[in-house]
């Protein structure tokens, strides 16, 4: 076996028995004494709290309070696994006390030079965390419970049309995080077929006491990818875009419209996408860019930009707001 290999069974065979000598050990991994003294040095270093008895009855056992299985790690894991954690808990990951919890027990174990180092790297690396309320953390653990256990759900969701909340009955397939917001992928009994549901947009949940079998093979992140590559891009009838802008601004510009880019270079890039998308979505978005990109062509995508630009310069000055928000 391999180092590691070597290690983590010494771990479990302490555990499993009340006290093993170095030649139990030796014999039981058919590795040498020596090796198995090398060995316990590494995991004493890495935090393992073997304790060893002198005498003719003596040997290696592990404290009773060692109850679960040691977790033991190098420098750059252990930098790892707290900086993954800084950015889930940004995301607004719901189970973020028990993750809390989770990295306490593990610095418990941690020796004065671990400690020492993972002090150093956090220190050094922040997330800006996105406002998350609780009534949305509250619905992500009800959901990521009923996709584990296969639990058909009820609830009222906001499309934001002007329609107000309408009710829903899904079999929620996935959970899905994009672009600071959370989204669950479900079948939906309205319609017969999968839909996307972004989760601010609910306002109540509730379980039907139904059950449901999630295909095996399902991958919520995939399933999103390819309905909006499909989308932006496969629906006819398609139109080709010409965009000029900035490097920088082009790297972002075809990093988010990468699943419809035809052709890139260091300033232009050329996009095939779906006629509606274009007339309807695109020129806000591209909008948000200012005067870092340029639409070359079609001339109705310009057209439609122009447009949009006005409308928005117009709210702004026929608009006033008096004091206290109010129109």
């Amino acid at each position: 076996m391999a180092k590691w290999d070597n290690m983590l069974a010494i771990v479990w065979l302490l555990r499993s028995r009340n006290s093993m000598t170095a030649e139990q050990l030796s014999e039981r991994l058919e590795i040498s004494v020596r090796t198995v003294y090398r060995y316990i040095d590494a995991l004493c270093a890495s935090g393992v709290p073997i304790v060893a008895d002198p005498g003719h009855d003596g040997g290696y056992h592990l404290p009773k309070s060692f109850r679960e299985a040691p977790l033991f790690f190098n420098l750059n894991e252990l930098k790892s696994l707290f900086h993954a954690a800084s950015f889930a808990r940004g995301a607004g990951y719901p189970y973020e006390k028990d993750l809390s919890h989770a990295l306490e027990k593990i610095q418990q174990n941690l020796n004065y030079k671990q400690k020492a180092y993972l002090d150093r790297h956090m220190s050094g690396l922040d997330v800006m965390f996105s406002r998350h309320d609780e009534l949305m953390h509250r619905w992500l653990k009800q959901l990521e419970q009923t996709v584990a256990e296969g639990q058909t759900i009820d609830m009222f969701y906001d499309k934001r049309k002007g329609e107000g909340p309408v009710e829903r009955r899904i079999d929620p397939y996935g959970l899905v995080y994009r672009q600071n917001y959370w989204y669950v992928v479900a079948f939906c009994h309205l319609r017969q077929e999968l839909r996307t549901f972004r989760i601010d947009r609910i306002s109540y949940l509730s379980y039907s006491g139904l059950f449901f079998e999630r295909p095996s093979d399902f991958s919520a992140s995939k399933y999103l990818q390819n309905q909006w590559s499909f989308e932006w891009e496969a629906k006819e009838p398609t139109t080709m875009i010409h965009v000029r802008g900035i490097p920088e601004v082009m790297d972002y510009l075809c990093q988010n419209m990468h699943h419809c880019l035809t052709e890139r270079g260091d300033e232009e890039a050329h996009f095939k996408i779906n006629v509606e998308r274009m007339e309807n979505k695109l020129p806000a978005f591209l909008l948000s860019f200012g005067t870092g990109i340029q639409v070359l062509e079609p001339q109705a995508l310009r057209n439609k930009m122009a447009e949009k630009a006005r409308q928005l310069a117009n709210y702004y000055e026929t608009n006033e707001y008096l004091d206290g928000g109010e129109r």
